[in-house]
């Protein structure tokens, strides 16, 4: 074969795809028993086969590649939401995620001390403009925030998710790249990738162990077979790329670069209520709250008025994420109080990316040395490629950055081969 791909998450397919309509033959090694990675989804948790997105979930505005990748293979969305609304005056600012449904000290706030912390931090944000480098923490002590807005507005790395605030820079907040208008993908986010991996040779199950250059070609081992090829592209996360054996070991300003971005810990919890289209009605566009789910929001309504609700866990180090019947009563309740409505669940279940051996948590955190960082995520090492989202030149974190790094790894492994016409991107 000449070229292997290791991981058949976004970037990987994409790579594989590319590479396979130039005529290149290209086998996908995947350490996990079902493709996607990250954007993996779940249909036999819940009531229906609705699907419970355990990783990504939203498309938003100017991801123009993960749409058009989702158009071309036929991959229906949901209808456009906001995550969050504007500001009054039509813009979207760091403040914006405060006017969403606020819980706090589990009790929701009526709309009019909502709107006062997030008038406040609009009011700072224009008083005090913030450095990109500055941590979050530090411009809300510079700005002045008053204390509960202070603890409301760092609570929104939680989204991430990193429980330390003091660990994201404004960079990451305003202005803000994300929320405005999203979609989601109707049968789970992992639809994309099963419509990507259609027709390309996926190996399920074969965990790379080791990547070793000989003369003239690579070795690539796993856990029970051998591979040779011409070129490799590692479309594996951070963590996993550093459990690679690469021999010869791999350059230090390339180990260096894996070393210093660090993954998000955290995960998602997943219930399925009754009585959906009225908990919608008043949940609104999503819940942030100060407890130990960030951030909740709602898929659209489903068969027999139920609906699926997600929240999203940072991994603080007090045992929540690790205890499922924990996460799950502290979604009713986070729900119950958003609402004011009594809820019944149905099914729900909990996914920690922290303890993934092949994730190694939820995404990168690209918050040092930026951009030079990702570029160096980027660059090869003679036939050996890097893709994946914490390589990405824009949209970095995102299943649209995954896709864009797949294709620039493919497009270096074309132009080792010499190619010199245009390159197909996605179905041609």
């Amino acid at each position: 074969m000449s070229t292997i791909v290791i991981g058949a998450g976004p970037a990987g397919l994409a790579a594989a795809r590319t590479l396979g309509r130039e005529g290149e033959d290209v086998v996908v090694l995947e350490a996990q028993p079902h493709v996607g990675g990250r954007t993996r989804s779940v249909r036999d948790r819940l009531r229906h086969g609705q699907p419970a997105d355990l990783g990504a979930s939203f498309i938003d505005i100017g991801q123009d590649k993960l749409l058009q990748y989702c158009a071309a293979l036929g991959v229906d969305l949901t209808p456009q939401v906001a995550l969050f609304p504007t500001d009054p005056d039509g813009r979207l600012t760091a403040a914006s995620p405060l006017r969403v449904t606020l819980v706090v000290d589990g009790k929701r706030l009526d709309d009019a001390e909502r709107d006062w912390l997030a008038d406040e931090v609009r009011s700072a944000l224009e008083a005090t403009p913030p450095e990109r480098t500055e941590p979050i923490p530090a411009w809300a002590a510079r700005a002045g925030l008053s204390p509960r807005t202070r603890r409301m507005f760092c609570w929104q790395t939680g989204y991430n998710p990193v429980h330390e605030a003091s660990q994201v820079p404004m960079a990451m907040l305003e202005p803000p790249h994300v929320g405005r208008v999203c979609w989601m993908m109707a049968d789970g986010t992992d639809a994309l990738a099963r419509a990507m991996a259609a027709g390309v040779d996926v190996r399920l199950e074969q965990p790379v162990r080791a990547v070793r250059r000989r003369r003239g070609h690579l070795v690539v081992e796993t856990d029970t077979d051998r591979f040779t090829a011409d070129d490799v592209v590692v479309a594996t996360p951070v963590t996993p790329s550093l459990a690679i054996g690469f021999d010869p070991v791999l350059p230090a300003w390339k180990v260096d670069a894996l070393l210093a971005t660090p993954m998000t810990q955290g995960g998602k919890v997943i219930g399925q209520y009754a009585d959906g289209a009225a908990l919608v009605e008043r949940l609104g566009l999503s819940t942030m709250s100060d407890g130990p789910i960030s951030l909740a929001w709602a898929r659209p309504v489903g068969p027999e008025d139920t609906v699926v609700v997600l929240g999203l866990l940072a991994d603080r180090g007090d045992g929540v994420l690790r205890d499922e019947a924990r996460c799950l009563r502290a979604l009713d309740e986070l729900l119950g109080a958003a609402t004011g409505l009594p809820v019944q669940r149905l099914a729900g279940l909990v996914q920690d990316w922290t303890r993934e051996p092949y994730a190694g948590g939820v995404v990168s955190t690209l918050m040092g040395d930026f951009p030079r960082l990702p570029s160096l995520l980027a660059q090869g090492v003679g036939p050996i490629h890097f893709a994946g989202e914490h390589t990405a030149e824009m949209w970095q974190t995102s299943m649209d950055g995954a896709l864009r790094s797949g294709e620039r790894a493919a497009a270096e492994v074309l132009h080792r081969r010499h190619l010199r016409r245009p390159i197909a991107t996605l179905t041609s």
